[in-house]
C-alpha cells in the first residue's frame, strides 16, 4: 500500500517509465532493508509517454500483489510546478509531492527585503559550524535568487491542506540550476521557512560536479564530500533527510553518501530500468535498436529543450555493437531521455519495443533487479534478516 515516507532512514525513489519495470524493483526491495518508492513519475514524463497518474498507480499496484509484496511504498508526484499540477497529483493519490522550484529562481518577489532584514548581519551555529551573513552583496545574490521560491514553499504549505497536515511527504527540489546550494544559501532557505512553520520531509540541493543522467559523478569526489558534510548538517539541524536527484549509477560517490547522512537520505534513480528495457532491445533486435539510436541523433537538439544534458551522441564510434552503445557514457545518456519518443504513442516505436519486452519480460526483470541490487550493494544498505 502507499503511505508517506519515514522520516529516518534510506527510501529509493525506482519508478517506472514503462509500466512493467516494478517486478524488478520488488525482487531488491524484498531482499534489503530500504523503504521503496516504485511509483515516482514527473508530469514531463507522463506527458511523453501518454500515460497518467491513475496508470501508475494501477501498474504498480497490480505488480505488488503479483509479486506477494508485504510491505509499504511510496507514490512521489515527482518535479511539479504548477497548482493545477499539484492538485492532479493529489487527487491521484500521491503520498510525496517533490516541489520543483527552478521556475522561481531569480524571480522577483514582495518577501526579499523581508528575507535581507532578517538574515543581514546575523550570525548562526548549526552544531559546530558557524553561518554568517554579514557579506551585504553575498547576502543580496542569495535573496535575489531564491526570494521567490521561499515564498514559493510558503505559497503550496498554505494552499494545500493535505501538504500542511502532512498527509503527503513534503519535499523541496532547488537541483535544477547551474549554481550550487552553498551552506548559507540552504540554511536561510530552511531558516525562514521553518521560521513561517512550514515544515518540509526532504531537500535537493544543487551539489557540486555534475549529476549527469544515467552515468557516474561528474567532478571532485572530495569537494562532493565536504558539501555533503554541510548539506546534512543543515539537513539535521532542522529534522529532515537529504534528496539526491538524478542518482541512478552515480557509483563513485554512493559509499560517501550512506557514511555522511549516516543512513539517512532519500535518492533517486527512475530513468535508469528505462535504460535496461533499452538494453534488452539492442540484445534481442539490433535494427529495431538503431532506428532508436538514429532518432536519438535526429532529435538531440529536441532533448536539450526538455533535459540539461552534457553529452555528444555524434562523437560515439559508429563500430560499436547495439549492447554497447549502454557502455559509452555519451550513448547511455543520450539514450536514457530517448524515451521522449520511443515511449510517444505519437511515434512509431512504441508497439515494437512493448512487444520484444513483453516477450523476454522475465529476462528484463532480472535486469532491472541485478543493476537496482548493483546502487543498493554500492549505498552499503544491508540485507533483511
Amino acid at each position: 500500500m502507499f503511505t508517506i515516507l519515514p522520516k529516518k532512514g534510506i527510501s529509493l525513489g525506482l519508478g517506472d517509465r514503462i509500466g512493467i519495470a516494478t517486478p524488478g524493483h520488488i525482487k531488491v526491495a524484498k531482499k534489503y532493508n530500504f523503504f521503496p518508492v516504485f511509483a515516482q513519475q514527473s508530469i514531463r514524463e507522463l506527458n511523453f509517454t501518454g500515460r497518467t497518474f491513475t496508470d501508475v498507480r494501477k501498474d504498480v499496484l497490480n505488480a505488488l500483489v503479483e509479486e506477494n509484496y508485504v510491505g509499504n511504498s511510496g507514490f512521489d508526484g515527482d518535479h511539479l510546478k504548477s497548482d493545477e499540477e499539484i492538485q492532479y497529483a493529489l487527487d491521484s493519490g500521491i503520498t510525496m509531492l517533490t516541489l520543483d522550484c527552478s521556475e522561481h529562481m531569480n524571480k522577483d518577489s514582495s518577501i526579499k527585503d523581508q528575507i535581507f532584514e532578517q538574515f543581514y548581519n546575523k550570525s548562526f551555529f548549526v552544531n559546530d559550524m558557524p553561518i554568517e551573513y554579514s557579506d551585504k552583496n553575498e547576502l543580496n545574490k542569495i535573496v535575489s535568487i531564491y526570494a521567490s521560491v521561499i515564498e514559493r514553499v510558503i505559497d503550496v504549505w498554505n494552499k494545500f491542506p493535505k501538504v500542511n497536515k502532512k498527509e503527503v511527504t513534503f519535499e523541496v527540489s532547488v537541483d535544477e540550476t547551474d549554481v550550487p546550494t552553498d551552506e548559507k544559501t540552504h540554511f536561510l532557505i530552511s531558516k525562514y521557512i521553518y521560521d513561517e512553520g512550514v515544515k518540509i520531509d526532504t531537500l535537493a540541493p544543487r551539489f557540486p560536479g555534475e549529476f549527469q543522467k544515467a552515468i557516474d559523478y561528474i567532478g571532485n569526489i572530495q569537494e562532493f564530500k565536504k558539501s555533503l558534510i554541510k548539506q546534512d548538517k543543515i539537513a539535521k539541524y532542522f529534522g529532515y533527510r537529504l534528496s539526491i536527484h538524478s542518482g541512478s549509477d552515480k557509483f563513485s560517490i554512493y559509499p560517501i553518501i550512506g557514511e555522511v547522512t549516516q543512513g539517512n537520505y532519500h535518492l533517486k534513480t527512475s530513468g535508469t530500468s528505462y535504460l535496461e528495457a533499452i538494453k534488452v532491445v539492442a540484445q534481442k533486435d539490433p535494427e529495431f535498436f538503431k532506428k532508436i539510436w538514429q532518432t536519438c541523433l535526429d532529435k538531440r537538439e529536441e532533448m536539450d529543450k526538455y533535459y540539461h544534458l552534457s553529452c555528444d551522441p555524434f562523437s560515439v564510434p559508429k563500430d560499436l555493437s547495439p549492447t554497447e552503445y549502454l557502455q559509452n557514457p555519451d550513448a547511455r545518456q543520450t539514450l536514457h531521455v530517448s524515451y521522449m519518443f520511443v515511449l510517444n504513442p505519437q511515434y512509431d516505436f512504441r508497439e515494437k519495443f512493448f512487444e520484444i519486452l513483453t516477450k523476454y519480460q522475465n529476462e528484463y526483470h532480472e535486469n532491472v533487479a541485478n543493476h537496482i541490487e548493483k546502487h543498493v550493494k554500492e549505498l552499503k544498505i544491508e540485507e533483511k534478516s
